[in-house]
């Protein structure tokens, strides 16, 4: 019994010394990527044209007692290099009354940023003072609906690889 202890307790020295000496130097083991500890970083954008009146919106459902008619503007969506979704939104009152915005999503971080509001009277945008990107929170905020409804539509499974994949998402998740 001595003996086959003996051979086992070898064979896993062995082993241990084998492995421990061979050490794999063909790649650099303190690499960090490009992107994996560097902070997000905003890319800006110019603002889009103020809406003249001809651009293509959709409704979007957000729940059956959601006061209100919040709409999309689909020939304006932009899925920028930094990973951020620029859109134009229209939270169009019970009375009829645009409430424009121009507006940018960040996935990765669950944030939205109001970029610019719509005078409807001097048809331009008006930059806030302070914008911040602001966190949405879950998909089932009762503070923000609207924007729980976007983050579904622009960032669920990762952001739309193309057009076709957005006028999809957006038929699918956001109009119902």
């Amino acid at each position: 019994m001595s003996y086959a202890k003996t051979a086992v307790t070898a064979v896993l020295l062995f082993m241990c010394a084998f492995a421990f000496a061979r050490k794999d130097d063909s790649y650099n083991q303190h690499y960090i990527g490009p992107d994996e500890d560097a902070p997000w970083e905003e890319n800006a954008l110019p603002l889009p044209a103020y809406p003249q009146g001809n651009e293509k919106w959709v409704d979007i459902y957000v729940s059956q007692t959601y006061k209100g008619h919040p709409k999309l503007m689909l020939d304006n969506i932009v899925i920028n290099t930094d990973k951020t979704v620029h859109f134009i939104l229209n939270q169009q009152s019970d009375q009829g009354i645009n409430n424009l915005t121009a507006e940018a999503m960040h996935c990765q971080s669950r944030s939205s940023k109001i970029l610019a509001y719509g005078d409807d009277v001097n048809k331009r945008w008006i930059q806030p003072r302070n914008s911040q990107w602001k966190v949405i929170g879950t998909t089932l905020n009762q503070l923000d609906k609207v924007r729980s409804v976007l983050y579904q539509t622009f960032c669920e499974d990762g952001l739309p690889m193309n057009q076709k994949e957005l006028i999809e998402r957006i038929n699918t998740r956001a109009m119902r």
